[in-house]
């Protein structure tokens, strides 16, 4: 209905929107030199903030200018989970198969993360 009043094409505001037809506040300007901030020093994050308020807009409009050859991206859109089920889709996004022990899933994030690092010479994030 909003549409049709302000004669737009599409819904400015949902999650398929194209990350080149985001404006670019001033907001995100900061939040993108934090994310390269960050993305210097392999550093992690946490991004909150109150819903529809353009975390995971920002998240995609910057993990999509990351070179795939070099860093992969992996994102959770759940935020109440349990330790269990963040080590688990953490270890789903990395390709592995988690186990049912939380210390063993640990251990296989820490592997997992080596193994990029080290091995492919990719520099995994994660993006709940």
């Amino acid at each position: 209905m909003f549409r049709q009043f302000f004669g737009l094409k599409y819904n400015p505001f949902g999650k398929e929107i194209d990350i080149s037809d985001v404006y670019e506040s001033e907001d995100i300007k900061e939040l993108n030199s934090r994310f390269k901030y960050i993305q210097n020093i392999r550093g992690m994050f946490l991004l909150v903030g109150e819903p529809g308020m353009g975390k995971s807009t920002a998240l995609r409009k910057f993990s999509a200018g990351l070179n795939p050859g070099l860093y992969k991206p992996c994102y959770f859109s759940l935020s109440t989970v349990t330790v269990m089920d963040f080590y688990r889709g953490l270890l789903i996004s990395l390709g592995e198969v988690p186990s049912h022990k939380k210390v063993t899933m640990f251990h296989q994030i820490q592997q997992a993360i080596m193994s990029l690092y080290y091995n492919q010479k990719i520099t995994p994030g994660y993006y709940p």
